[in-house]
Order: C-alpha cells, then structure tokens, then sequence
C-alpha cells in the first residue's frame, strides 16, 4: 500500500483554535516507526499508551508539550458527524479506550480503541486496519476526511511512516522496558 494519500498532498496552515472543534486524529512522533495515535475530541485529548488510559487532556497542555519538545505531529480533521455531538464522540471514544488496560503487545495498540470507534460510530470496516498507514486511506475512503496540518514536520517531503507489525512489537517492548527501568531508580519512599 502506498504511504501517501491524496489529503496528504496539501496541508492547511496549523491553527490552534480550530483544534478545539470537531474530531481530530493526533499522530505525535508522525515520522518515526511507529508513531503515537490519539483523537482530539470536544476539545480535549485521549488515547491508549504503554503507562495505560489518558483520559480529556486539554488541548494547549497537549500542545505544549508538542512545542517544548519539538514532536513532530500531524493532525487530521475527521468530518463532522451528521447525528452526533462532540460530547457524544468523546464519551464513546473514551469507553472504547477503557476496553483497553495498556498498548502491550498482541493485546492492544494506541490505534486498537481509534479502530472501535470508527467502525461503532462512523461505521467504517476496520477489519484490515493495523496501523496509521492503513487507517488515513481507509477513512479517506470512506470521504470523512476534512483536511491536515502539522507540526515540526516537513510538509513537502512528509510521508506516512510504514512499518511492521514485528517493528511494532519490538518498539512496544523498548518502550515498556524504558518504564520499567526507569521505575526502578526511582527512591523507595
């Protein structure tokens, strides 16, 4: 599969104040392999990650973030849903984050809770979805894709990153020895 799609080739000027309305898939560390995915929904963050569920991050903490660390993000709008709120979207989105502990490998992905909640909400077959590469198109696919913007990235030479799922395995396991290791220096109190 190609690691480019056509709203890949021209991006919208990044605009804060439009991340606070409607749905936005948030990839953070968008080149390396493999990146972090999360939704923004009614003005607030959430995704799944290797330290467990993060729930209604407000966007400038998010941001923040991003900026003082120099992340590399893409930020893709989803059309607005013609039946349901954003705080409908956000409430659904957060329940299919809870059906997840943790990313651990063969158990679940930060994309694992994106997948329910465009299959139960905008009713899109996530069946061959398993990374971002596969996501965009196939939402794309399905016309439910406003347009992009990015941060700290290169626009004129981005591509989705694409990857397997043993490289995705393997990070995963980096990134829990990374916490466990980490938690282990810290003083008993």
């Amino acid at each position: 599969m190609a690691n480019t799609i056509a709203m890949l080739n021209s991006f919208k000027e990044f605009n804060e104040v439009e991340l606070s309305n409607g749905v936005y898939i948030v990839a953070m560390h968008a080149t390396r392999i493999p990146p972090h995915i999360g939704l923004i929904i009614d003005k607030q963050y959430h995704s799944l990650s290797i330290k467990g569920q993060d729930f209604n991050t407000p966007i400038k903490a998010l941001l923040k973030n991003i900026e003082q660390r120099k992340i590399p993000s893409l930020f893709v709008k989803v059309k607005s849903h013609p039946t349901f709120s954003g705080s409908y979207l956000k409430e659904h989105f957060i329940l299919n984050i809870q059906q997840f502990p943790k990313v651990d490998k063969d158990i679940a992905t930060c994309l694992s809770p994106i997948k329910l909640f465009f299959n139960e909400v905008y009713d899109v077959a996530m069946k061959d979805v398993d990374f971002l590469f596969h996501l965009l198109p196939s939402l794309q696919e399905a016309d439910l894709i406003e347009h992009a913007t990015t941060l700290f990235i290169d626009e004129s030479t981005y591509q989705l990153p694409v990857y397997t799922k043993e490289q995705l395995d393997a990070e995963i396991e980096n990134a829990r020895n990374e916490i466990t290791s980490a938690s282990t220096l810290l003083p008993n109190h």
